[in-house]
């Protein structure tokens, strides 16, 4: 479409058109003294400089307990190949099952989260802001 030419139409979309696609992504944190990993679907880079990112968490989920309690997280972002094991990471509660040993857990610089081997891209977080609204913290 051309600068001024109107002759596409435009489409109103609601909110729950325009959440889709994000990338999924696996988050991981230390509960109760062992690895756990939980899929979210809402991440984004918020800033650059300083590097911030935000992630959405129903706040009654149990990885939630150990970002709180340590005051740091993992982003893993899984490849295609993952599809599976990371629909399971988002099914299965770490209430109810061991999710310790999914993954091949290993841990950077913060020596404090753990980060998923299998996943392309880890990065290690320190919890700056929680900010809740409704269910939902980010």
């Amino acid at each position: 479409m051309r600068n001024g030419d109107s002759s596409m139409g435009k489409v109103q979309a609601d909110f729950k058109t325009l959440r889709y696609p994000l990338p999924i992504t696996l988050v991981g944190a230390i509960v109760e003294g062992k690895p756990n990993f939980l899929t979210i679907g809402y991440f984004a880079i918020l800033s650059h400089l300083p590097p911030v990112v935000s992630v959405t968490l129903y706040k009654n989920h149990f990885t939630v307990k150990g970002i709180k309690e340590s005051g740091a997280f993992s982003v893993n972002i899984p490849s295609a190949g993952m599809v599976k094991i990371t629909d399971y990471c988002g099914i299965a509660s770490g209430r109810k099952v061991e999710k310790s040993k999914i993954f091949k857990s290993f841990y950077g610089r913060l020596n404090t989260v753990p980060m998923i081997e299998e996943c392309p891209l880890n990065i290690e977080c320190k919890l700056f802001q929680t900010i809740e609204t409704g269910n939902n913290l980010i």
